[in-house]
Formats: C-alpha cells, structure tokens, sequence
C-alpha cells in the first residue's frame, strides 16, 4: 500500500518559508511578520522532519533561538542551495493572483477596465452615440447578475497582442 503524501497547513508552510527567506529568525520575527502566534507544533514538526534547525541565539534578553533551514529541506524541496529559491518577486506576483470574479456595483467602472477604454465609453455616453438603453442601464441603481453583457455593461477591450 502506498502512503499518502503529507500535506502541511498554511500557518507550518509560512512558518516555513520564513524560515527560508529571512535565516537566521527568531520565532518573534515570524509572528512579527505573519501577525500571529506561532504554534509550538509547527516548529516542533519542522524540526522533527529536519526541515529546520537552531543555528544560533540573538544577543537579546532571552537569547532567543535563531532558525534556519537544513540540508534535508533543500533535499526535500529539490534544491541544491538557498540560492535556487524562486525570487520573492515571483512569489509576491502569486499572491496578487486572485480567483474572485469582481461583479460591478451601479454607478462604477469594472475594475478590469483601463483607463483609455473607461475615458472613451464614458465620452460616447456622454456625446449621445451610446444606445440610450445602454446609458439607462449603466445609470440603474440595480444589478442583474443574470443580464447578458450586451446589457450596458462596460468591458475591456480586445488584447491587442493576440
């Protein structure tokens, strides 16, 4: 029978990653960053799989435990050193990344709209060129989610590039 791979919370793999990025870091850095508490279980599991390990104490009153990661998390993850991290850019990029379709509240432009079409649907609304139905549904204090696209809604304009 094959054993399941482990999967691991969200709170363990930022801890994690942390770790990783800001070496060496006290656990009052971590909880400084991710704004909670971190679990004892998580640094307890990160240092029983080996993933991390004290590497010193910061010279202040407690002398907290400095954190860093180990061979066996570089042997995990499939690197062969901390510089093959992908870029905190890359990873900051991910979590802009948002899967939530936006729906338009009456009165506002959708936010996929640039600036330029937005300007020039505006100024055909405004030269009397839009279809008068259009101008009255954009101008509605309701919204129908089931209403085709053809209904005044404002949408972006074809990528040039394709």
């Amino acid at each position: 029978m094959a054993e399941r791979p482990q999967r691991y919370s969200r709170a363990l793999l930022e801890t994690l990653a942390l770790i990783a990025y800001r070496q060496p870091i006290t656990r009052a850095e971590i909880e400084s960053v991710r704004g909670v508490t971190v679990n004892p279980n998580i640094t307890k599991t990160l240092l029983e799989r080996q993933w991390i390990r004290v590497v010193g104490h910061r010279d202040l009153p407690g002398r907290p435990e400095l954190l860093g990661t180990t061979r066996d998390f570089l042997e995990y993850f499939g690197l062969k050193s901390l510089d093959e991290l992908p870029p905190l850019t890359a990873l900051h990029s991910l979590g802009e990344l948002d899967p939530q379709l936006d729906l338009p509240v009456a009165g506002e432009l959708p936010a996929n709209l640039t600036a330029r079409a937005a300007d020039e649907q505006l100024a055909e609304l405004d030269s009397g060129d839009a279809d008068p139905a259009d101008a009255d549904a954009a101008e509605s204090d309701e919204f129908d989610a089931a209403a085709p696209a053809s209904s005044g809604m404002l949408a972006a304009p074809p990528d040039p590039s394709h």
